[in-house]
């Protein structure tokens, strides 16, 4: 049975679960207007607020002696291996209406929602925000580039059907 929380335990699950949910918010918004269908608003908020519940759980658990410090690593290690194996899921249900592989910037939004909520569930708020800001930098400012370069592929690709 586990000890009864005390009120700043559970003011400290509180804040880091809206924590985890908020930093993962601006990661939904991004894939679901970029039109990535079955992740958004809902699933990385989610991804991130789970990884933090476990994670909270892994850190409770140490904290009674039940977990060693090597429990916590594992618990890490396997929530992110997880994560990976959902992120893996949207690669592959994408791929079967596109010609090659897609879903990948998707499944990379999904583990790293997994990790703004394990920062956070370790207290490492200032991580959670900088890798909410650098995914959000990085798929805007690549996001741009891309589409600045389409032209140019599309160019060649017409060269070599010529060909």
């Amino acid at each position: 049975m586990p000890p009864a929380s005390s009120p700043q335990q559970v003011l400290d699950v509180v804040v880091a679960i809206f924590a985890a949910y908020v930093l993962a918010l601006p990661l939904g918004w991004e894939r679901k207007t970029k039109g990535a269908a079955n992740v958004g608003w809902r699933t990385l908020p989610l991804v991130s607020v789970g990884a933090c519940a476990y994670l909270l759980l892994s850190r409770f658990l140490y904290e009674q002696g039940i977990f060693d410090a090597d429990g916590l690593g594992r618990s890490l290690r396997s929530m992110m291996t997880g994560i990976g194996f959902i992120g893996g899921g949207a690669i592959l249900k994408r791929t079967k209406s596109v010609r090659g592989v897609a879903g990948v910037t998707t499944a990379t939004s999904v583990w790293t929602a997994g990790a703004v909520g394990a920062c956070v569930a370790h207290g490492y708020y200032t991580i959670a925000v900088v890798l909410t800001l650098t995914e959000m930098f990085v798929i805007g400012l690549t996001g741009r580039l891309e589409r600045m370069a389409e032209p140019a592929r599309e160019q060649e690709s017409d060269e070599r059907d010529l060909q």
